[in-house]
């Protein structure tokens, strides 16, 4: 499992796994305006998910770095009709602000890979 060294200090070490850092970005981005849903990020995890349900962590890949900075891969479906540059920046930006504000974890960057695009029925 990969973790991220938050802090190190002479009482030891602060560390937080990915599945902190996943359930966070799934909060901060679940209301963006224009997103519908989340992604499997490739066939193995769209497999996965009709066997586990894990839902919370569905389209997201955490990659940690040596200077205790990550980059986020969220792979999202969009709403018909919706302006997709606002869309994804606004993810982009909830994503960004959330980990650095609740963990103090840089995010060198938020990377969003548009999936699909759900069409109302009718």
């Amino acid at each position: 499992m990969l973790m991220s060294i938050v802090e190190t200090s002479k009482a030891g070490n602060v560390s937080i796994s990915d599945d902190v850092i996943m359930a966070i970005l799934s909060q901060s981005i679940s209301e963006c305006y224009g997103l519908v849903a989340m992604a499997p990020k490739d066939l193995l995890e769209g497999l996965n998910l009709k066997i586990s349900e894990k839902g919370r962590k569905k389209g997201i890949a955490i990659q940690s770095h040596d200077d205790f900075s990550v980059t986020v891969d969220l792979h999202v479906i969009v709403a018909y009709g919706v302006r997709i540059p606002e869309v994804a920046r606004t993810v982009m930006e909830r994503a960004k602000i959330a980990i650095e504000t609740q963990l103090g974890i840089q995010v060198r960057e938020v990377n969003i890979n548009v999936h699909g695009i759900k069409v109302p029925k009718g």
